[in-house]
Order: structure tokens, then C-alpha cells, then sequence
């Protein structure tokens, strides 16, 4: 970020501040919360088998879900050379153990913004929308958040078998990049065609 950083003499006051404000966000999730199953899928979402995944954790689970399919997808998935994911999160997967797939992940800053990386990144969200389509109802709803700068989402509607029907501005906000222009992301709303 192009500053000089020195240590802080304690910590204490943005552990305080960060404790709090934890707790104030669970106790109103713990308010707003439903009794409803879940699950967490660390897997390559290009080939994910969720209701195998599914079956695997919870089989009363995957029994609603096989019969019902799922309502909807809202995802944001990583920017096309903008951000090294894994190694920004390389805290949590130390702190909880998880095996890292950087090799897996789409869109990679190593790789940059030119026309190869644009287009194995059309592949690879493409392939994420076609495998994820299996298990979602046929009317069902999808909300993309992209930083779509290159346009790329339309064709990417189209490879998956999906369709833009609406697209929603949402300004990007107190950012801690170097860039610190403002700028709006963009939520597709996508349905199956």
C-alpha cells in the first residue's frame, strides 16, 4: 500500500473494538437466524458435486435438497487479475488448517488483465455456472457481484446457458486499496435460459 508501517505499542484498543463489534453482529444474526440446514463445500466449484457433498454431512439434509433443489445462487466470484486470493486469506487457512488450492483458483493476479487471462477466466466462471446450474431449480435465481471492467459476464451468460435480466449498481465504499477512486461493482441478476 505504498506506506511505511510501524508497530502498534498495543493492540488492545482494535481487539476491543473488533470483540464488540463481534458480538454485536452475533447476537443479531442469533435474532434474525432460522432453523434451517447447511453446509460448507470446500471443493473446486467447477466440478463440486453438492448434493454428494450434501449427502455426506447431513443425509436429512440432502433429502430436502435433492427433492426440491436449490432457490437461488448469490456469489461474488474473484476478480479476473486483480486480487491473490490465497494469499490474502493465508491467515485463515493457517488458523483453521485448510488445505490451499491456489493451483485451483480463477482469475489469479499472477496471470494479470490480458486477453489469455480474460479468457481462461470466461472458462472457468463459465464452467462454475454450468456445474452449479445441475442443482438449481429451473427457475431459479442468480445474483453475480463482478467488477465486470472488461464486460465479460454477458459472454459469460451466454457459454453458461444463463441469461442477464437485471443488473443493479452498487458503489464500493470505504476501500483500503492503493486505488482508492471510487468505483461500482455490479449485481447481475441471471436466470436459466
Amino acid at each position: 500500500h505504498k506506506k511505511i508501517c510501524t508497530p502498534l505499542n498495543t493492540i488492545n484498543r482494535h481487539l476491543r473494538r473488533y470483540t464488540f463489534d463481534t458480538i454485536a453482529r452475533l447476537k443479531d444474526f442469533s435474532n434474525l437466524k432460522k432453523k434451517v440446514f447447511n453446509g460448507v463445500i470446500h471443493g473446486d466449484s467447477r466440478e463440486a458435486d453438492i448434493f454428494g457433498e450434501i449427502k455426506k454431512q447431513n443425509p436429512v439434509f440432502y433429502k430436502h435438497l435433492v427433492n426440491k433443489k436449490i432457490d437461488g445462487v448469490f456469489t461474488s466470484p474473484p476478480y479476473v487479475g486483480q486480487i491473490d486470493y490465497h494469499e490474502q486469506h493465508a491467515y485463515a487457512y493457517e488458523l483453521f488448517g485448510i488445505l490451499r488450492k491456489d493451483d485451483k483458483e480463477i482469475g489469479p493476479l499472477f496471470k494479470g488483465q490480458g486477453e489469455k487471462a480474460k479468457d481462461e477466466y470466461v472458462q472457468g466462471i463459465s464452467k462454475v455456472f454450468i456445474n452449479i446450474s445441475r442443482f438449481v431449480k429451473d427457475d431459479g435465481d442468480f445474483f453475480i457481484v463482478a467488477n465486470d471492467k472488461y464486460n465479460l459476464y454477458p459472454k459469460i451468460a451466454e457459454k453458461s446457458g444463463l441469461k442477464i435480466v437485471e443488473q443493479f449498481k452498487r458503489p464500493v465504499l470505504n476501500r483500503t486499496e492503493r486505488d482508492r477512486q471510487p468505483y461500482a461493482e455490479i449485481i447481475f441478476h441471471m436466470k436459466k435460459r
